[in-house]
C-alpha cells in the first residue's frame, strides 16, 4: 500500500495529531455538573458556586471519542489518496510521451499529455519516469520526483519535425544495469515499433501503448528530395527528384505542389514524372539558391507538406598547368567543363615541387619518389583524426578508385597515402605517375583525382544531396562528385550525428545554412509498426486515482450520520 499525496511519515504524523486532538477536544467540552439543592430558593447560589467547565477529569466516553476518531481518520486517509501496490512485484514504468512529427495532427499531443498526467497518478513515484520522445529522447520526469513537476515541464512543448526516437529509447532499457530487469515502456502516441527491435527485447522488458488516437485522416507529404547530376551533361546544373506519398484519396501529382527558388516562384523548369509518386526536376541551376517544394493543401499532418534542399554552386575553376609537367595534365584539365585552364590569374596550379610557378596560390605539386616516400602526401586542416583524414582522402579525392597493387608493381615499391594536418590544404604526389608505364594516367580515378584536388584546395562549399531528419547524410558517389572532397554531413554537425529535426544548420565557420526537411514515408503514411497490447492502470492492478478515496469519505460520511442519528437519540453524549 501506498499513497498519492502523503508519504507514510506524514500519514502517521497526522493520524497521530488528529488522535491528541480529538483528546484535548474531548477534555475541553462543557461538562454539566448536577447540585442538590434543599429549595428552588437556593439555585442561584449553587449556579455560581459549581463551575461549568472542569478540566482533567476522568476520561468518559471512549466509545465516541473512538467515532470521532475514524471518522477523521477515513477522512484523513482519503486526503491521502492510498492505492494498492503493482501486484508483478514492482514493475518498473517508462512513460513515452511521443512529441515526433507523428503527433503533429491538431490535438493529438494534448490528449497524449493528459493520459499521461492521469497514469502518473496511478503509479508510485519511484518506479516511474517521463519521457519526452522527440528528436532527441528527454527525461521530463524522474523517479521519485512530484507528480506536479510533470505539468510544468510540459507547458509549450509542441510536436517536433522529427521521426520518432522510441526504438533508440527501447535499445536503451535492453543494456544490463541501464533499467531494472522488470520494466514497461508504454507509448503514448502514435511511435511506431518495429518487430525487429521487439523480438531484440530482454524477456522482463514489455512494451505496450496507452493511447488510441483516432485515425488522423487523408494525408499527403513529401517523402524524398535530393538532388543529383544533370542528365543533359551540363556542368552548371542539376537533377532534383520529388517523390510524395499519401493515403486516402489525395494525389500525388506535380501538380499539388508548388516550387519556389530563394523564395520567387520556381518558372521555366522541365518536370518529368518519375512514377509512382514522384518527379524530377530537369537542369534546375545550380547556383547555391535553396529550392523548397510545399505541398499546396493544407491535410491532417502538416509537418510534412514542405521539404528544402540547398543547390550547389557550380562555377568554372581556373587552373593553370606548369610546362614542366606534359600535356597530360593540361588534356585532364580540358576535358573537365567544371575546370577553366586560364594562365592568367588562376585559382589553383598544378606543378613541380620546388617550383616557383602560381607563387603562394594553392598548389598540387609533383615530387621524384627518392624524395618522397609515400605516393600521395596530403596535409589538411582542421581538427580531424589522422584516421578520418585518411579516409576522407581515399574516398573525397578518388583514391580508392586507383589500381595500387599495379602502382606499387610497376613502381617496386609499396603506394601509400599520408595524411598529417596543417595550417593550409597541400598534395604532392609522386612525379613518376605521371609517366605513360604507369596506369593512373590512364585510369577513371585519375581525372576525378584532377577536379577533386582542384576544387579541394579552394576549400569549396560542402554540397549534400539531401538532408533528412533523423538519417545520416549519404555518402556521395566518387562519380559524381556532389559532395566537397573530404567533408561530411557529419562533420558539418561537428559530431558523428544526424540532422535531429527538420529546420536549418549553420555551418561552423559561418558560412552557407543547410536546411534539413522531415522526408519520412512512416510519418506520412501514418506506420505504427507491431501492433502493440493496450495499456490501462486497472491492466496492472493498480487502483484508480480516487476510488479508495472515495470509498474512504462515503464511509466517513456515513459514520458522521450515524453519530448525529445516536446523538440525537439520546444514545451518545
Amino acid at each position: 500500500m501506498n499513497f498519492a499525496n502523503l508519504s507514510w511519515p506524514w500519514l502517521l504524523a497526522g493520524a497521530a495529531g488528529l488522535a491528541g486532538l480529538l483528546y484535548v477536544l474531548q477534555q475541553l467540552r462543557i461538562r454539566y455538573t448536577e447540585v442538590a439543592v434543599p429549595t428552588a430558593m437556593f439555585w442561584r447560589e449553587a449556579a455560581r458556586d459549581a463551575p461549568v467547565r472542569v478540566f482533567r477529569r476522568r476520561f468518559r466516553h471512549w466509545l465516541a471519542y473512538l467515532l470521532s476518531l475514524l471518522i477523521c481518520w477515513l477522512l484523513w486517509l482519503g486526503l491521502a489518496e492510498p492505492r494498492v501496490d503493482d501486484p508483478e512485484g514492482g514493475q518498473y514504468h517508462v512513460l513515452f510521451l511521443d512529441g515526433s512529427a507523428h503527433m503533429s495532427a491538431p490535438g493529438d499531443l494534448e490528449r497524449a499529455i493528459d493520459r499521461v498526467r492521469d497514469d502518473l497518478r496511478s503509479l508510485p513515484d519511484d518506479q516511474r519516469e517521463v519521457i519526452w520522445g522527440g528528436a532527441r529522447n528527454l527525461k521530463l520526469l524522474n523517479a521519485g520526483e512530484e507528480s506536479l513537476l510533470f505539468d510544468r515541464r510540459v507547458d509549450g512543448l509542441v510536436p517536433e519535425g522529427a521521426p520518432s526516437a522510441v526504438e533508440e529509447q527501447l535499445d536503451l532499457l535492453a543494456l544490463p544495469g541501464a533499467y531494472p530487469e522488470a520494466v514497461r515502456l508504454v507509448i503514448y502516441g502514435r511511435a511506431p515499433v518495429s518487430e525487429e527491435v521487439l523480438d531484440g527485447l530482454p524477456e522482463g522488458v514489455q512494451v505496450q501503448r496507452a493511447l488510441g488516437l483516432e485515425e488522423t485522416g487523408p494525408n499527403r507529404g513529401i517523402v524524398a528530395m535530393g538532388l543529383g547530376t544533370a542528365a543533359s551533361g551540363r556542368w552548371d546544373a542539376v537533377d532534383v527528384l520529388v517523390r510524395l506519398e499519401a493515403t486516402g484519396n489525395l494525389s500525388t501529382l506535380p501538380g499539388d505542389v508548388e516550387l519556389s527558388l530563394d523564395g520567387a516562384p520556381l518558372s521555366g523548369a522541365v518536370i518529368q514524372d518519375a512514377p509512382p509518386d514522384g518527379f524530377v526536376l530537369r537542369d534546375i541551376p545550380a547556383a547555391g539558391g535553396l529550392l523548397e517544394v510545399r505541398i499546396s493543401d493544407p491535410d491532417a499532418l502538416p509537418a510534412d507538406d514542405m521539404a528544402q534542399l540547398r543547390l550547389p554552386e557550380r562555377r568554372e575553376l581556373r587552373v593553370a598547368v606548369s610546362a614542366s609537367l606534359g600535356s597530360v595534365l593540361v588534356d585532364a584539365v580540358q576535358a573537365d567543363p567544371g575546370l577553366l585552364l586560364a594562365e592568367d590569374d588562376p585559382e589553383v596550379v598544378f606543378r613541380r615541387a620546388g617550383e616557383a610557378f602560381g607563387g603562394d596560390l594553392p598548389a598540387v605539386e609533383f615530387a621524384p619518389m627518392n624524395e618522397q616516400e609515400a605516393a600521395f602526401e596530403i596535409q589538411y586542416t582542421g581538427n580531424l583524426d589522422a584516421e578520418s583524414a585518411l579516409r576522407d582522402s581515399l574516398q573525397g579525392l578518388g583514391l580508392n578508385l586507383i589500381d595500387g597493387a599495379g602502382l606499387a608493381a610497376e613502381a617496386g615499391r609499396p603506394v601509400s597515402v599520408q595524411t598529417s594536418g596543417g595550417e593550409s590544404r597541400s598534395i604532392s604526389v609522386w612525379l613518376e605517375l605521371l609517366d605513360e608505364r604507369f596506369n593512373f594516367t590512364a585510369s577513371r580515378a585519375f581525372p576525378l583525382f584532377v577536379t577533386r584536388t582542384a576544387r579541394w584546395l579552394t576549400e569549396e562549399d560542402a554540397v549534400y544531396s539531401y538532408l533528412a531528419a533523423g538519417r545520416l547524410a549519404p555518402d556521395e558517389s566518387s562519380e559524381f562528385a556532389l559532395t566537397g572532397p573530404g567533408d561530411s554531413a557529419t562533420r558539418l554537425l561537428g559530431a558523428d550525428l544526424p540532422p535531429a529535426r527538420s529546420g536549418t544548420l549553420e555551418a561552423p565557420d559561418g558560412g552557407l545554412s543547410y536546411p534539413v526537411s522531415l522526408l519520412s514515408t512512416a510519418v506520412t503514411t501514418g506506420q505504427t509498426g507491431v501492433e502493440l497490447p493496450a495499456f490501462a492502470p486497472a491492466a496492472t492492478g493498480l487502483a484508480g486515482p480516487s476510488l479508495l478515496a472515495l470509498i474512504l469519505i462515503l464511509a466517513a460520511l456515513a459514520l458522521l450520520a450515524f453519530e448525529w442519528y445516536a446523538y440525537q437519540r439520546g444514545m451518545m453524549p
